[in-house]
This record gives structure tokens, C-alpha cells and sequence, in this order.
């Protein structure tokens, strides 16, 4: 028990006393005494009014979903139905095509079906309550947008859900024909049904199948997989593949370049740790948008490589295309990233530096934002 309590309960037990003396005699009269102080007043509660984020988290869940179709020849209105929920109808398209023989459609399918899986399995959120730690952990310019984003998001998961719940997949008809076309040798198809795959020894047949045929998502997948097994002591064995695997798929990945330089920058793949080298690759991974690049710019040892004033630039440019929702569903998690490294840059910088930092974020606006929103599937107006 605390001392305020403390204080109120003698008060109390005081004032009754008081009540009781001169209930029995009007005679005597209660001697004067001095109140106590009141208590300090609690400091309000934060409140933050949410701005009307409704279309900017549609653009945000178009992103996302342009990013979980990447590299299938998915149609701009199967894209457009999942960014407002409609996996119902997304579903039905889609299933029309894999029947045909879409085998691109029929991997789509499985991405879908792995979505509507976590939309249903995730708690439903209470916006509401998240609203103090928003005011918290969030500048008063930026704090209602946050909140905006929150609310827009919560109204968005009963659609989602509504969506999925119609959705009709054909289950054994999608693991058929993504098998067959596995066994034919598609890479794509290879690649997508190897990690539900439970015996390892085929997981990696299939694997090393679509790496034979340069398949940039098995490169990734499999450099992965590999620098997971070596941290965790499981196998000292072609670590060298890793940086190999890593080189050829960041010509078509992005996040394939920002593991590669944060690899590099630690020697993780048994050849010696080479920042100036790394950050090569994390700066043209930040020059894609790669939402993972900035973020590890402040953290990896190659982004000491950076200039500060060049540091604080990027950080403006990727705060930039977070703010057009070029980020998609990880606009709030990455803004409250910018809202922790953009501080404590301008915190320890001369106002020169500031100067130079603002003036090379907006050349770098011009010489890549195009680049990074075709990337991202981030609309052409957006962050102008």
C-alpha cells in the first residue's frame, strides 16, 4: 500500500471521529485543525484522435498484397479484391485459371490460403486500447495518423475474415496440381510446396531442383535455410553457398541484398567480415525501398560505412516512402522505426549536417523514388 493511501485513510478515519464528538455532545466543539493537502491530481490519461486512414490502409494492404503475388502473373483486379478483403472472389478467378492449367494461379492460391490462415488465426484488434501507448511512443504531428492506420485496420479485419470464410479452396485440387507441376519442374512450383514438405532430404531435392534452374526464391530460400542450420550449430558444411546463393538472388530480390550485406558485414558465411563491400549492397537495397535496409543501416556494422550525414538522408527517404504507404502493412512498425532513428541522428547533429542530410534525402528522393515504388507496388503519385 502506498503512502497516498495511507494519508487518505488517516484523513478519513479522522473526519469520522470528528462526526462522532459532536454527535455526542453540541457542547463541545471540535477543535480547528488545518485540512490535509490533497492529493495530487493523477496526470491525464494520453488521448489521440485518429485521423480517417480508411483509403491509405487500403493503399497499404494493396502493397502487401502486390508483394505476396510478386513474380506471379497475378492480375491488378485479383490484387485490388484481396487489398479490400474480397479473398471470396480473388479465390474463384484464380481457381478458374488453375484449373486451365495456370500453375502461377494455382501458386497464388496457396499464398491466399496462407494469408486467410493468419487473418483468421490472429486476435481481432482493440485499436482502442493501443491509443495510450500511440501518444507514448509517437510525436503529436504523427500520432493521429498512427492511430487513423490502427482503427482502419481493425474495421478492415472482419472483412478480411468475412472474405476468407467464403473463399472456397479446393485443397486436394491445389496440392495436386502444385505436386505435378513440382515433378515437372517448375521451379516456382517446386520452390512454393518445399517448406511443407516433412521429409527434409526432399525439401532440399527440391530446393536444389529449382537452384539448378536459377530460380532467384530458391537461392534465397536456400541461403536461408543454410545460415539458420550454421547458427544454430547444426551443420559447418557449404557455408560458402551462402554468399553465393545470396549475390544471384539479390539481382531480383531486394531483401536477398540486405541479408547478403548484413551477412557480409559479420562473416557469417566463413570468409572474413567486409563492411565497405556490404554496404554496397545494403545501400542498393535501400535504393529498391527494401523496408529491411534501413532499418539495418543503423544497426549492422556496414552501415558505419555511411556517412552520417548520408545516414540521416536515407533515413528521411525511407520515412518518405513509408509515409505514401510504399511500406504496406508494416507502414506502423517501420514509422515507429523512422520515429527512433531520425530523432537520434538530428539529436547529435550539427545544424550544417542537418542542412546537408535534407538536401541529399531529397536528391535521393528524385534519383530513386520511382525505382523504389515500382518495386514496392507502391501507386505512381504517391509521397510526390
Amino acid at each position: 500500500m502506498n503512502r497516498r493511501s495511507h494519508g487518505t485513510k488517516r484523513s478519513a478515519a479522522l473526519a469520522a471521529a470528528l462526526l462522532l464528538i459532536q454527535g455526542a455532545s453540541q457542547a463541545i466543539e471540535a477543535p480547528k485543525q488545518t485540512p490535509p493537502p490533497e492529493p495530487p491530481a493523477e496526470a491525464p490519461a494520453v488521448t489521440v484522435a485518429p485521423t480517417d486512414e480508411t483509403q491509405f490502409q487500403q493503399v497499404l494492404q494493396r502493397v502487401t498484397m502486390f508483394r505476396t503475388m510478386k513474380g506471379l502473373n497475378v492480375s491488378d483486379q485479383v490484387i485490388d479484391q484481396l487489398s479490400r478483403g474480397e479473398a471470396d472472389q480473388a479465390v474463384a478467378a484464380l481457381s478458374t485459371l488453375a484449373a486451365q492449367g495456370n500453375r502461377q494461379a494455382d501458386i497464388a492460391l496457396v499464398r491466399i490460403q496462407h494469408w486467410c490462415n493468419s487473418v483468421s488465426s490472429s486476435r481481432a484488434p482493440d485499436w482502442k486500447s493501443q491509443l495510450p501507448e500511440v501518444g507514448k511512443q509517437f510525436p503529436p504531428d504523427r500520432a493521429p495518423r498512427i492511430a487513423g492506420v490502427l482503427k482502419a485496420e481493425a474495421e478492415f479485419k472482419p472483412r478480411a475474415m468475412a472474405g476468407c470464410g467464403k473463399a472456397r479452396f479446393d485443397f486436394g485440387a491445389i496440392e495436386a496440381r502444385l505436386r505435378a507441376a513440382a515433378d515437372a519442374g517448375d521451379p516456382a512450383s517446386a520452390t512454393e510446396l518445399a517448406p511443407f514438405l516433412r521429409d527434409a532430404a526432399k525439401r532440399e531435392a527440391l530446393i536444389q531442383q529449382a537452384i539448378s534452374k536459377n530460380y532467384a526464391p530458391a537461392m534465397h530460400a536456400a541461403a536461408s535455410n543454410l545460415l539458420v542450420a550454421v547458427q544454430r550449430g547444426q551443420t559447418t558444411e557449404n557455408v560458402s553457398k551462402i554468399r553465393e546463393y545470396l549475390k544471384t538472388a539479390g539481382r531480383y530480390i531486394p531483401k536477398a541484398k540486405v541479408d547478403l550485406a548484413n551477412c557480409m558485414s559479420l562473416g557469417c558465411d566463413g570468409h572474413p567480415a567486409d563492411t565497405r563491400t556490404a554496404s554496397v549492397f545494403g545501400l542498393d537495397a535501400a535504393r529498391d525501398g527494401e523496408p529491411t535496409a534501413f532499418l539495418s543501416m543503423m544497426r549492422m556494422p556496414w552501415g558505419r560505412q555511411i556517412p552520417r550525414a548520408q545516414l540521416l538522408a536515407w533515413q528521411y527517404f525511407g520515412n518518405r516512402l513509408n509515409e505514401a504507404g510504399c511500406m504496406g502493412d508494416q507502414y506502423i512498425v517501420t514509422a515507429l522505426g523512422f520515429s527512433q532513428s531520425i530523432p537520434a541522428l538530428v539529436k547529435s547533429a550539427p545544424p550544417q549536417m542537418q542542412d546537408a542530410a535534407i538536401e541529399q534525402a531529397d536528391a535521393l528522393w528524385k534519383e530513386n523514388a520511382e525505382r523504389a515504388k515500382k518495386e514496392l507496388g507502391c501507386p505512381a503519385a504517391a509521397g510526390n
